[in-house]
């Protein structure tokens, strides 16, 4: 099998592991910002890097870096990196990414204390990090604790790596001429946050081709197992090394079978639960291989598709995202399900960057891309000035930026184009633009970026006094957290949905794979209480524009409906609202 070429994340992966073992090791700052510059210049690279004649033609590349890419890309292991590891535990670039430990930090625990694992931190006593010099018990406490989850939650792929595997295997399996009809199933189908191994489910003419097919392809790391119904493989995850396999289920019935078997695997294992009850009451008996009964002597028989299967049991077909037993069979039973909210009902974007702040595109290329998503309005919302680490605009840069959005608008037939801003909420609920310069703008998005650690209280009358702003019309992912690698900070939802609607401000479904903040259980909170939603990508690039979807699959887990969601607008009605203020 031949050798693939590395992608662009995984040559700023190895990258970034040089630079978390300098630092542990303590190397001069020139050196670390050396792989640090070149780290950026890849991720910030639109094309394949490995594509590159050279690549010292990106920026901040210079002999050393480039030559460590050539190596990466030839299938070499690069000289410094074989150095770093033979001197300092490669684990300890894991430890590097538990929350509040940076490599300095690690670098302490592995020197003073012996460790060199996550698995080690998390068997630590607290009590032992406590004694280190600048250690308080509380900055202890939450060392050990996040070690502890760790490997239930950095091992589960965000939901954009698991639909970018998943999409691939799928369509491998449609692929094969035995192929009837293939989908995802298992968490990834109900769009889950985060997914922990891949299900797929195939109806075939002959199971046994396509099951050969499929264990004998290039992209199989390993057959666990192997059968005319079933195959049980590992294939590379996001990070493509050895210990990052993501566990792999394809399973195969004849096409008459396949809707109670992709039901059967969709789950939730709860949803599976009540509606099999309710089958029982019935005289009906559920399984995966169909619907068993006197009337049918008690064998299985085959149900094609879903929707036949809803309505056997006397219910509306439920759509994947609701099935959690959080009262979608009711729902179902009274005619009351949500029309669920589609990546289609979206007009425009209403949170994205550009490289006036930390975003690599242009007002112009973010703008084309948005016109190729068919969207009616894009809203360019940059980060303030105190926000210095993400080259927040200071107000002379502002105004650079309103002039230019304002012009590149009068270029554009086909999308409005407005100015916005991501304005910090600062440590006292004020905001980081004064009233009148925030007054010229079209639309401002306000977050905390800074001091998560205030406390429930004081975090949550910070952001209230936020939307107590005129000029605030949305908060932007109102939790902070970062899905496998920051909690959220403590807050009060219920009081930030009240202060909202009492307000009329909206909250953010920050589409953003890492985010996805608001979770579904807060957003139907909102919605139910009347909260409108922005459902925005925040965008740093082109590509990242098309993270709508998960945004959305999150809304529909949430049970958001089209009009809960302002940018499902159209332009004029987006205009109306923007020109009524709050």
């Amino acid at each position: 099998m031949a050798e693939r070429a590395p992608t662009n994340a995984e040559i700023v992966r190895a990258l970034e592991a040089v630079v978390a073992l300098m630092e542990i090791r303590g190397d001069e700052h020139y050196r670390v910002l050396a792989y640090t510059r070149a780290a950026e210049s890849v991720a910030n690279h639109s094309g394949s890097v490995a594509a590159l004649d050279d690549p010292k033609s990106l920026p901040h590349v210079g002999g050393t870096t480039s030559q460590f890419i050539a190596d990466l890309v030839e299938g070499r292991m690069p000289p410094v990196l074989d150095e770093l590891m033979e001197e300092i535990p490669r684990s300890l670039v894991e430890v590097t990414r538990l929350p509040g430990v940076g490599p300095r930090t690690a670098g302490r625990l592995w020197k003073e204390l012996g460790v060199t694992s996550v698995e080690e931190v998390a068997a630590l006593d607290p009590e032992e990090i406590g004694k280190l010099k600048g250690f308080g018990k509380k900055s202890a406490e939450k060392i050990v604790a996040a070690a502890e989850r760790y490997d239930a939650t950095e091992r589960r792929l965000l939901l954009d790596d698991a639909t970018a595997i998943g999409e691939a295997l799928l369509a491998f399996v449609r692929s094969h001429p035995s192929t009837d009809r293939a989908d995802l199933a298992g968490s990834l189908r109900r769009g889950k946050e985060t997914i922990g191994d891949l299900d797929l489910v195939a109806a075939s003419t002959d199971p046994a081709a396509l099951s050969d097919a499929f264990a004998g392809a290039d992209f199989v790391r390993e057959v666990v197992a192997h059968g005319p119904s079933k195959v049980s493989i590992k294939v590379d995850g996001p990070r493509r090394s050895p210990d990052d396999l993501v566990d792999v289920d394809l399973r195969i019935v004849r096409p008459e079978a396949y809707g109670t078997l992709l039901h059967h695997f969709t789950g939730s294992q709860a949803h599976n639960i009540v509606l099999r009850e309710r089958a029982v009451k019935r005289g009906i008996n559920i399984s995966e291989y169909g619907l068993a009964s006197e009337a049918t002597g008690g064998e299985p028989e085959p149900v094609a598709t879903e929707e036949e299967l809803y309505e056997r049991l006397g219910l509306s077909y439920i759509p994947p995202e609701l099935r959690e037993d959080a009262g979608e069979l009711r729902a179902a039973e009274n005619g009351t399900l949500p029309d669920l909210i589609e990546t289609g009902d979206i007009r425009g974007d209403l949170h994205v960057h550009t490289n006036y702040s930390d975003g690599k595109g242009t007002i112009r290329s973010m703008a084309e891309a948005a016109i190729e998503l068919g969207y009616e309005y894009l809203v360019f919302c940059d980060h303030s000035q105190s926000l210095r680490v993400a080259n927040g605009l200071s107000p002379e840069r502002l105004a650079r930026k309103l002039r230019e959005v304002r012009e590149a608008d009068e270029e554009y037939d086909e999308i409005r184009l407005f100015c916005g801003s991501e304005v910090d909420i600062l440590k006292d609920g004020s905001l980081d633009y004064e009233d009148a310069l925030l007054a010229e703008l079209d639309f401002v998005v306000a977050s905390v970026h800074t001091s998560f650690g205030v406390g429930e209280k004081a975090m949550t009358e910070r952001i209230r006094r936020a939307m107590n702003n005129e000029h605030v019309r949305t908060i932007a992912h109102p939790t902070g957290r970062v899905l496998n690698r920051r909690d959220p900070y403590e807050v009060d939802v219920q009081a930030l949905i009240a202060e909202a609607r009492a307000t009329n401000t909206a909250l953010e479904l920050n589409a953003y794979p890492d985010r996805l903040d608001l979770k579904a259980e807060h957003a139907r909170a909102a919605v139910e209480a009347g909260v409108k939603l922005t459902i925005d990508t925040d965008a740093h690039d082109e590509s990242a524009l098309g993270f709508m979807r998960f945004g959305v699959a999150q809304a529909r887990r949430a049970w958001v409906e089209k009009g809960n969601v302002i940018n499902t607008l159209p332009l004029r009605e987006f205009e109306a609202y923007l020109k009524a203020g709050k």
